[in-house]
């Protein structure tokens, strides 16, 4: 046990102290799954999940669940994404300030980035993270929820800033690292005065740039996973010194205002069902509405079955998805990963495609239902299935989960030769 750790706690909760060791020392972990409502209604994932799902009450979507998701083919069709149940408060109490230029800068491995897509009506959205090791995880989240809309780059918001993205953003996520308070339940985090003081600095570091990106009038998310005040409330005070003022949200049960500061929100484990959070919505006073040239692009078209698709051919000769409203702003400043949804993979569809496609695109393409053939599928497994011939997206309850290729096989039987990427294989033992 650290005991700087509940000490400070002891210090900050006072009388109330007993009651948060006793729930953090006994209560049990709380898993929550959040449906992908990009994808499918709440009503209809239930009605596919077929298990208990507990309504968690600070996020419509979200429920807490005993599931394994590496073995649930639902999970691979990116129906649903694993978010402790308190993370997923913040961005559902944001969703109204939510708008079409979004950029979420400490995003890996993409909870906050996805949900934030749910809201979105269009537009771009930005994915970063400073270690290039998380992008991968990153991406391979925004492809699996079928996000088509996003940007995904490595770097930091002075990156961004350097760039030309001042003033650029009417939305930002700053989900900032920090010293893990909330999270010392079930990870090894070092806790000490030392940590907290170094990851408050790092964090005003981080906003410090990370305001110059935001509109005139727009909106901020800052959060935490610590209870740490220096890196909440007073990071918070730091935010107000360069121009931001809070925002009041509703207050639900399980959270309540922050310390000296009714506009914010704390979680703690005492009453509600999860780890613990902080979070506060910020206005940027003043400033103005930055207009950058666009990424200059190629249209044109392609066809799979009976499905005709709009397309672009963007800066090094990459075609992907191509959306009326997805107006990409000049990247040449920034490191980016991967740009929208690419069209082809060594000439053929790729496997992100085939999750960025509705239930209609997926029909015109051609499809087979793979029922309880769905854990081969994802398992790497060839499977014996009548189906027409050729390329075809293989779907669980008619949702996607990537291709396959119609072929005859021996003795006359049609077989799917699995085309899952490799990456993304799992076993069923």
């Amino acid at each position: 046990m650290n005991e700087y750790f509940f000490e400070y706690m002891r210090a900050l909760l006072g009388e109330r102290y007993n009651a948060f060791y006793d729930a953090y020392t006994n209560k049990p972990r709380h898993k929550a799954l959040r449906v992908n409502t990009n994808k499918v209604t709440v009503d209809g994932f239930k009605s596919m999940f077929g298990g208990e799902l507990k309504q968690n009450p600070l996020c419509t979507n979200s429920f807490y669940c005993n599931v394994k998701p590496s073995l649930d083919p639902l999970y691979h069709a990116g129906l649903y994404y694993m978010q402790e149940p308190s993370a997923s408060a913040a961005v559902a109490a944001f969703a109204p300030f939510i708008g079409e230029r979004v950029l979420d800068l400490c995003a890996a491995p993409g909870g906050k980035s996805t949900q934030a897509a749910e809201y979105m009506n269009g537009g771009v959205l930005f994915c970063n993270d400073s270690e290039y090791k998380r992008t991968r995880a990153l991406a391979e989240n925004i492809e699996r929820l079928g996000i088509d809309n996003a940007v995904i780059t490595c770097g930091t918001a002075g990156d961004y800033v350097k760039a030309g993205f001042t003033e650029y953003f009417d939305t930002l996520i700053v989900d900032a690292p920090c010293s893990g308070g909330g999270m010392m339940r079930y990870e090894q985090v070092p806790y000490s005065e030392n940590i907290v003081k170094g990851c408050a600095d790092r964090q005003r570091a981080i906003l410090a740039d990370a305001v110059k990106l935001l509109q005139g009038g727009r909106y901020m998310l800052y959060s935490t996973c610590t209870f740490a005040k220096e890196e909440n409330e007073d990071n918070v005070n730091y935010l107000r010194l360069l121009g931001m003022r809070t925002v009041d949200i509703p207050l639900h049960a399980g959270a309540e205002r922050g310390i000296d500061m009714p506009d914010a929100r704390r979680i703690y484990p005492i009453d509600f069902d999860g780890e613990g959070h902080f979070f506060c919505v910020l206005q940027k006073i003043a400033g103005g509405k930055n207009e950058l040239p666009p990424l200059r692009k190629k249209r044109g078209t392609v066809k799979f079955g009976d499905l005709k698709l709009g397309v672009s051919e963007i800066v090094g000769k990459r075609t992907i998805l191509d959306l009326d409203d997805l107006d990409i702003p000049d990247l040449s400043g920034l490191n980016v990963i991967c740009v929208g949804t690419p069209v082809f993979d060594d000439g053929a569809p790729s496997h992100a495609l085939t999750h960025a496609f509705d239930g209609d695109s997926v029909k015109k393409f051609g499809a087979v239902e793979l029922g309880e053939y769905a854990h081969n599928y994802i398992a790497g497994e060839q499977i014996q299935l009548d189906a027409p011939s050729g390329n075809l997206i293989a779907t669980v309850n008619g949702c996607a989960l990537g291709l396959v290729k119609s072929a005859a096989g021996g003795d006359g039987v049609r077989v799917l030769k699995n085309k899952y990427p490799k990456r993304l294989r799992v076993h069923n033992n």
